[in-house]
């Protein structure tokens, strides 16, 4: 999603280069936005960038989170065991629906 400079927050992450006059790249996609990068932007006269839809981070940052807490549980299991994967799966599906 499209968003003006001036309502962009030190850690959005960019979801396509942040390009300046003449086609000049000024960060590439993947970048988290740091106050500097803002100034920087600003001064080359940037208006708008292109973000990460931040639902998405969160959603990979649970993901993230729920697989730790199943890889716990699994502790000394055979990962690579058919029966144990179908487990495994479920236990992080459940996790992320118990979080809060």
């Amino acid at each position: 999603m499209r968003i003006p400079l001036p309502d962009l927050s030190p850690g959005a992450v960019l979801a396509a280069p942040a390009v300046g006059p003449g086609g000049r790249q000024l960060a590439p996609v993947g970048t988290t936005l740091t106050a500097q990068h803002l100034i920087v932007l600003r001064a080359w006269g940037i208006a708008e960038v292109e973000v990460a839809d931040d639902r998405a981070i969160l959603d990979q940052q649970a993901i993230i989170a729920a697989q730790r807490v199943a890889a716990s549980r699994f502790r000394g299991q055979p990962t690579d065991h058919p029966a144990v994967r179908v487990l495994f799966t479920a236990a992080v599906a459940r996790q992320q629906r118990a979080a809060p």
